[in-house]
């Protein structure tokens, strides 16, 4: 009878949501952490700069693909045409 060993996941790599929960694999956006800050915090200064929830949630997905948090406003609002009035530059 051959026996199997469980792989337990690697600590090498710190997740701020702690371990995984499993199926899908990817961390809740609540607890993404970007090289800009903490995803709810990247939110709360787009939303203090007067940026739309469907701005957030572009802006969001272009952080996720690895872009840093200024490329991923300039793609948004070049992508969608509009910026909030009250806008500054992020770089």
């Amino acid at each position: 009878m051959a026996t199997t060993r469980i792989r337990r996941p690697s600590n090498r790599f710190v997740s701020a949501a702690g371990p995984r929960s499993g199926l899908s694999g990817a961390q809740p956006p609540r607890h993404q952490v970007f090289a800009e800050g903490g995803w709810p915090s990247i939110r709360v200064l787009l939303e203090m700069r007067g940026w739309s929830p469907t701005h957030i949630e572009q802006i969001h997905e272009q952080l996720r693909q690895g872009w840093p948090l200024s490329m991923a406003v300039r793609h948004v609002s070049i992508r969608m045409g509009t910026c909030p009035m009250r806008s500054r530059s992020l770089g």
